[in-house]
């Protein structure tokens, strides 16, 4: 029997696994259209949308315009050339289902972080034949908070994580001699390019360097350069398509060194805390210094990985916009890191080991008491015990907010304006603009979407408590707009709705995201309705 019908006739037999897919499926999938797309999911959904019209992401329906960069996402022929069409193209195939449903927009992306918890386990048999490890690996990423918030996204973020699973299958295979590795890495490359570019620049720089470094006996530079020709079969359409060079001019070598603090602050904070950072680099000091690596090959594996993560941080630090979706990918990664030394120190001391398990995979105490203790301090709201910056249980957080529900900005908007609003009528929104074009009838203009046209008479504002600047430092164009172009005192009615004015919505970002709702005192929601128009109910 070969090794891979082995692994598969193993698994199969495997009731843990079944067991931890079956709690991944219902911590990914519970209520998973509860809560409304936020304003990036819904930018992907609305060109989803259009692709189910047109068979092309169009960034128009004839009414309403998808854009959050000032309209540099699109040229004459208003096709979205901004980021890669992968995510738009999977929010399609679930629209093809139901048009209107946040759960169909989101369900193929769930579908995803599931596969996610299912290759993590199944990588680590086929490659390393360990189910001690390929189970706790698949059990820590099943209940890692940070973790199931990107799954339930309607965006690339768990895909990516399955490509990368997929990447490093291929990689520890017989890729010299074996068709199907080498394809699974030249094929993984280049879908992670289309699922965000950004991704497979940050990565495959440091997987070609952490590979020298380590596994240079087994690499053929001649395979390496074939499976490099079969990504850019896929990679270099999509720099044309794409427009790539159109975001040159975006970069800031200013925002480097804070970029560098802050993705590395991430990293010990949500994925793999500083005492475990630590530890291992006592236990590799060796390499470090110049003396080789670990020989035994999962410890080897773990070392390679950490490698990739650590250039990967360093190259995304060039890039302005610094977002901790762009590290989401390497979160099965840091499953089975985590879950590789919790095993190590199993083996020398029981308690210790379980310990351990349970600190990492049921709180956030090991990574971030250690960063308070050394003032090393990311933590926006350090008390707020609605947050994953709190030292609340994470698990605790999360299935508080998808079993009880939670009162979300977004659906407090499009609800008003469903029941307020009549056809035909123009909403400004200063922010959540994305959410009210998928979810509602009516022409939305503003947000992110460039300068508004000076004969604008909106029939409502909607205004948010946060003041939002562009790149340049200038206000974005609705509240400059609404500041010297509209006389709210004198031509609209101010209503105050008695809802939260919340900034964001489903964020999955764990350091913005809220769990259980705010207590008073909080601003509320306002709207502003012209006079003219028929009184709101």
């Amino acid at each position: 029997m070969s090794t891979i019908s082995a692994t598969h006739s193993r698994f199969l037999r495997d009731p843990i696994f079944w067991t931890i897919l079956a709690l991944g499926a219902f911590l990914i999938f519970v209520n998973l259209g509860s809560r409304p797309l936020w304003q990036d999911e819904a930018e992907t959904a609305n060109l989803g949308r259009n692709v189910v019209r047109t068979g092309l992401p169009y960034v128009t329906d004839g009414v309403n315009i998808v854009s959050q960069e000032e309209r540099r996402e699109f040229g004459q022929d208003m096709i979205w050339r901004w980021s890669p069409w992968l995510q738009i193209y999977i929010s399609a195939a679930g629209q093809l289902v139901d048009p209107h449903s946040t759960f169909w927009a989101r369900f193929f992306f769930a579908v995803t972080g599931l596969l996610c918890i299912a290759a993590t386990y199944l990588f680590i048999m086929s490659r390393f034949g360990d189910l001690a490890w390929a189970r706790v690996s698949a059990a820590l990423l099943t209940v890692y908070t940070p973790f199931l918030l990107y799954a339930r996204q309607g965006r690339y973020y768990a895909a990516g994580g399955l490509i990368m699973l997929l990447i490093l299958w291929g990689f520890l295979g017989d890729w010299k001699r074996r068709t199907p590795p080498l394809l699974a890495i030249g094929l993984g490359l280049g879908l992670l390019f289309h699922a965000n570019y950004l991704l497979l620049l940050s990565l495959s720089p440091p997987l070609l360097a952490a590979a020298i470094l380590l596994y240079r006996k087994d690499l053929s530079f001649r395979r390496v350069a074939l499976a490099i020709a079969i990504s850019c079969v896929m990679i270099v359409p999509g720099i044309f398509l794409y427009r790539m060079g159109r975001q040159s001019s975006l970069f800031n070598i200013m925002l480097v060194p804070e970029n560098i603090m802050l993705y590395f602050s991430d990293w010990i904070m949500y994925m793999i805390p500083l005492p475990v950072l630590a530890a291992l680099a006592w236990r590799w000091r060796g390499f470090f210094l110049g003396r080789g690596g670990p020989q035994a090959p999962a410890e080897r594996f773990c070392l390679f990985m950490v490698l990739i993560m650590i250039g990967s941080l360093l190259i995304l630090s060039l890039f302005p916009q610094r977002f901790h979706r762009y590290i989401v990918h390497f979160y099965p990664a840091c499953a089975m890191l985590l879950a590789w030394a919790g095993l190590a120190l199993w083996r020398f001391s029981k308690p210790s080991g379980a310990l351990f398990l349970i600190l990492v995979g049921l709180t956030n105490w090991l990574h971030i008491i250690p960063m308070e203790r050394l003032a090393i301090v990311n933590r926006p709201w350090q008390n707020d015990l609605r947050q994953l910056t709190s030292v609340n249980i994470p698990l605790k957080l999360y299935l508080n907010e998808v079993l009880c529900g939670y009162p979300d900005v977004n659906i407090s908007l499009v609800n008003f304006f469903l029941k307020n609003a009549k056809p035909g009528q123009t909403i400004l929104a200063e922010y959540g603009d994305m959410p009210l074009q998928f979810y509602t009838p009516f022409r939305i203009i503003g947000g992110l979407q460039g300068p508004i046209a000076l004969d604008e008479k909106p029939d409502w504002v909607s205004m948010r408590r946060d003041v939002r600047v562009n790149r340049d430092g200038f206000l974005f164009a609705p509240r400059e707009f609404i500041e010297n172009h509209l006389d709210l005192a004198r031509d609209y009615e101010r209503i105050e709705l008695d809802l939260p004015d919340e900034t964001f919505g489903n964020r999955a970002g764990p350091q913005f995201h809220y769990f259980i709702p705010a207590g008073p005192p909080q601003k509320p929601l306002v709207i502003y309705k012209r006079k003219e128009s028929p009184r709101a109910d």
